[in-house]
C-alpha cells in the first residue's frame, strides 16, 4: 500500500484569477545575468534581453562620409545660392568607400565618390550624380555642368558620430536583442554584452498511471503527454528545460526527484491536491517549501499550487499545475507564462489577465451561456476582421479533458466571473494563443 500524505484542511474561499497572478509576479525577480558574444546569438531562436545598460564605444559614422553616389564639391566655387547658373567642373579623382586617404579637392574641380566614401579635405558638400550632366574634353579630362544654385555647407554629408556617439547609449536594460539592435551593437563596436539568464525549468509529472512516450501503453495507461508539452511551452519562451521523469506514488519519490538546486521553477503537474494520492505538497513540505494550495475561481484550472522551495544557490518558484491537460496548459498561459517572461526581463508584463487580452466580435450565432461564481476561458478560434478587428467564435469541444479543442484553438474567450451570457454580436475579450 502506498505511503499515504496526510490530509489538509479544507480549501479556502475560491481566489480571483487576477489576485493569483498578481502574488505570483510579485514573487518574481529578474534573474542574473550572463556574459555572452553577441555573434552567439544569432543562432538563439529566442532574443535575448540587456541585463545592463550599454554604450558605444565606437561613433556611428566613425567618419564624415557621403549619403550618396555624385560630386564632392566646395559650396564656395559656386555662385550665390539663390541663382541658378551653369557651371563648369574638372573632375579631378575619384573617392571609394573604404579610401583611407582620399585626395584633397583643388578650387574649380570636383571629385567623384560613391555613397560610404571618406569626406575628402576641403569639401563641404555632395551633390547626388543625377543633376550633373558629364561632358568629356580629354582623354583623362572631364567636365561636367549643372544648373544648381549655391549647395547649402553639409549637403549630403553624414557627420562623424551623428547617428550615435561614442558613450551614447545604445541598449538599454532589458531591451529586447532583435536583429536590429545587433547591428547597432557590433555597429558600435560592441563584441560581448551580459545578458539576463535564461530560466532554467524543471518539471515532473506524478503518478503511477502515468506512461512515459515511447513505452508500451495499455488501455488503461495515461501517456506523459502534458509534461512534454509544458516542456514545449516553456522552450518557445526562450527556458532551459529539464525533465524529471515520472515520480511514481510514493513519498518517498516525490522527495527524491524534487530535492534539486540548480533551478530556477519546478513546475509539477498532477498529484497536488488533497487525495491519498497526491504526495507534491507533503513532498515539497518536507522540502522546506512555502506552499499555497489556490482552488481559483476559474474554469478550466480551478486547482493551483504555488510557492517557494529554499535552495542553496537561490529559492526555486514551484507552480503545481492540474494533471487535466487542458487544465495544466489553461494555468500555463495565464499564470506560468507570464512568471517566465518576468524572469527573463520583460519589464511589460501586467498583474492582470485582462492587460493581455484583445477585443473581437462575437461571431456565434447563438447566445454563450454560463452560471455566475466562475471566470471562464473558453476555447475559441479569432480570424481578422477588416484591418483593426477580430471575429471570435467558440469551438464546440468545451470538456477539460478534451485535447483536441485546445489544440484548435487560435484563443480563450474571457467571460467574467458574474457574466451569465454573451450575445451574437457583442464585444468580447479574448486571450491570444500561440
Amino acid at each position: 500500500m502506498p505511503n499515504a500524505p496526510a490530509q489538509s484542511a479544507p480549501p479556502k474561499a475560491l481566489l480571483p484569477v487576477d489576485d493569483a497572478r498578481a502574488q505570483i509576479l510579485a514573487a518574481m525577480d529578474v534573474l542574473g545575468s550572463e556574459r555572452v558574444a553577441l555573434t552567439d546569438l544569432v543562432t538563439d531562436p529566442i532574443p535575448r534581453r540587456l541585463a545592463t545598460t550599454v554604450r558605444a564605444t565606437r561613433a556611428m559614422p566613425a567618419f564624415d562620409n557621403s549619403a550618396m553616389d555624385g560630386f564632392a564639391v566646395r559650396s564656395a566655387d559656386f555662385g550665390p545660392a539663390q541663382h541658378r547658373l551653369d557651371h563648369e567642373f574638372t573632375v579631378s579623382g575619384q573617392v571609394l568607400a573604404g579610401d583611407v586617404n582620399p585626395p584633397a579637392i583643388t578650387e574649380g574641380t570636383a571629385l567623384r565618390i560613391n555613397t560610404g566614401a571618406p569626406i575628402p579635405p576641403g569639401v563641404d558638400a555632395v551633390i547626388m550624380r543625377e543633376v550633373w550632366e558629364e561632358h568629356p574634353f580629354g582623354e583623362d579630362q572631364v567636365s561636367v555642368s549643372t544648373m544648381f544654385g549655391r549647395p547649402e555647407k553639409g549637403l549630403n554629408i553624414r557627420r562623424r558620430g551623428e547617428d550615435v556617439d561614442v558613450g551614447d547609449v545604445v541598449g538599454a536594460t532589458h531591451a529586447v536583442l532583435s536583429p536590429a539592435r545587433l547591428n547597432l551593437l557590433w555597429s558600435a563596436g560592441l563584441t560581448a554584452v551580459d545578458v539576463v539568464r535564461r530560466p532554467r525549468v524543471a518539471i515532473l509529472a506524478s503518478g503511477d498511471e502515468l506512461v512515459e512516450l515511447g513505452q508500451p501503453a495499455g488501455d488503461h495507461a495515461v501517456i506523459n503527454s502534458n509534461a512534454w508539452s509544458i516542456a514545449a511551452a516553456c522552450r518557445r519562451l526562450g527556458c532551459d528545460v529539464r525533465l524529471l521523469g515520472i515520480a511514481n506514488d510514493t513519498l518517498e519519490d516525490h522527495v527524491a526527484r524534487m530535492d534539486i538546486d540548480d533551478v530556477d521553477v519546478l513546475l509539477t503537474i498532477g498529484g497536488v491536491s488533497m487525495g491519498t494520492h497526491d504526495f507534491v505538497r507533503p513532498a515539497l513540505e518536507k522540502l522546506g517549501a512555502t506552499l499555497h494550495l489556490w482552488k481559483l475561481a476559474m474554469r478550466p484550472g480551478k486547482p493551483l499550487a504555488f510557492g517557494s522551495l529554499p535552495r542553496r544557490k537561490r529559492p526555486v518558484q514551484v507552480f503545481g499545475l492540474p494533471g487535466n491537460p487542458v487544465s495544466a496548459l489553461v494555468t500555463f498561459q495565464l499564470f506560468v507564462r507570464p512568471a517566465l517572461l518576468k524572469l527573463s526581463g520583460d519589464d511589460d508584463v501586467k498583474d492582470a489577465v485582462a492587460a493581455d487580452t484583445l477585443e473581437a466580435t462575437f461571431a456565434d450565432d447563438v447566445p454563450f451561456k454560463k452560471k455566475p461564481g466562475l471566470r471562464v476561458f473558453v476555447r475559441a478560434a479569432v480570424e481578422r476582421d477588416g484591418p483593426n478587428g477580430w471575429r471570435l467564435k467558440v469551438l464546440e469541444r468545451q470538456s477539460s479533458g478534451q485535447i483536441s479543442g485546445l489544440a484548435d484553438a487560435t484563443a480563450l474567450l474571457d467571460v467574467g466571473v458574474d457574466v451569465t451570457e454573451v450575445a451574437p454580436g457583442s464585444t468580447v475579450r479574448f486571450v491570444p494563443l500561440g
